[in-house]
């Protein structure tokens, strides 16, 4: 598995038994759980490691809870983590062009006009794009 992620990627679903990427117009699938494989691999790409990218990203926000991973500087792709159930998503975070509540779910509208329905907290999904204007602000002026 050599995926490495890029301008395309929207984001990766981890369901329990598959790890799928989700690109602008293709779709990936890997058995059991590649998720951090595929972010240590291209953070590694991109010139640092996962853990690298993590421990900078936690002093630059000072936070230490579901930190999201600016994975290329010069490119800036940022993913950010939420859990549905037992599914794990990645989202790039400059693919996501709205998100509003849907009754008790979430309605996510990509850049590309694809959307995807989550059962998580608008207040949990919206913290974590906090999250990452916030780091986005701090490389950008730094």
């Amino acid at each position: 598995m050599e995926y490495i992620i890029n301008n395309d990627t929207m984001f990766i679903k981890y369901d329990g038994e598959n790890t799928v990427v989700y690109e602008k117009n293709n779709k990936y699938i890997y058995k059991e759980d590649q998720i951090k494989d595929i972010l240590n691999n291209s953070c590694i790409y991109y010139g640092s490691t996962l853990k690298g990218r993590i421990i900078s990203c936690k002093q630059y926000i000072n936070s230490n809870y579901k930190i999201p991973v600016l994975i290329s500087e010069k490119n800036n792709i940022m993913f950010f983590y939420i859990k549905e159930n037992n599914n794990i998503y990645w989202f790039n975070y400059l693919y996501i062009k709205n998100y509003q509540k849907l009754n008790n779910k979430l309605l996510i509208v990509f850049n590309n006009d694809q959307s995807l329905i989550l059962n998580v907290s608008y207040t949990i999904f919206h913290n974590q794009i906090l999250k990452c204007s916030r780091l986005m602000i701090v490389y950008s002026t730094r």
